[in-house]
């Protein structure tokens, strides 16, 4: 969260409305990249828990609000890939980010993604991992940073149509039928070309189950053309 917080903040420090750059986003990324991992391990040993806490808050607040970016638009982005996307070998940054509403390429190489904060207290993410075994398109929602894990309503981002139930119903009529839970809140599930892991948030303010997660990867035959 905190190189995250670090690599957005230097991406989004020109204003609300900046128009993003690949070569200044790239410049001002790989500075702070070289930043941090060179003070990262001194700067650690010498902070508090609570005094890193209170810099990953600076590194949130200075992080401008970027309107026009929608949960909601993410998660039918992510049907729209699933249905017409047949191999996670051909899902780019050039597909996924205009399905997700989001720009395709903010971030340079390894990492592939956008993040946006889109509320005071609520961030957007997605990111194209091809760097492991088993490549994964992640698309999340987070709260700012907290110490501990304290529940949080997610009704800010969860007021559009495509709650759990909604999602189950769109996902098992392309073929997903087969569950399971690695806990209450931690749905998967596949069909022959794609596994999904889900992560949900219940709303106590809606009163409904609300879309935290969405990780999309290759079935393992499937991790390859």
């Amino acid at each position: 969260m905190a190189l995250l917080l670090a690599l957005a903040g230097c991406r989004h420090s020109g204003g609300t409305h900046a128009a993003d750059t690949p070569a200044s986003t790239a410049n001002a990324t790989a500075t702070a990249i070289t930043a941090i991992t060179a003070t990262a391990k001194e700067g650690t040993a010498r902070m508090t828990v609570q005094q890193q806490h209170d810099e990953e808050i600076k590194r949130w607040e200075a992080w401008p609000i970027r309107e026009g970016h929608s949960p909601e638009r993410a998660w039918q982005g992510v049907l729209h890939i699933l249905r017409t996307v047949p191999r996670f070998a051909d899902i780019t940054p050039e597909i996924a980010g205009p399905a997700l509403g989001m720009p395709g390429q903010s971030l340079p190489p390894p990492l592939r993604g956008y993040s946006a904060r889109i509320h005071p207290d609520w961030a957007l993410y997605w990111a194209l991992d091809e760097r492991t075994s088993l490549p994964m398109v992640d698309v999340s929602v987070g709260h700012r940073p907290q110490m501990g894990a304290p529940y949080v309503d997610p009704a800010p981002v969860c007021d559009g149509p495509t709650d759990w139930p909604a999602l189950r119903e769109a996902l098992e009529e392309m073929g997903f039928t087969t569950w399971g839970y690695m806990t209450d809140l931690n749905p998967y599930t596949y069909n022959d070309h794609y596994a999904l892991s889900i992560a949900l948030l219940p709303s106590s303010e809606l009163k409904k189950l609300c879309i935290r997660r969405i990780k999309i990867t290759p079935m393992p035959q499937k991790v390859r053309p």
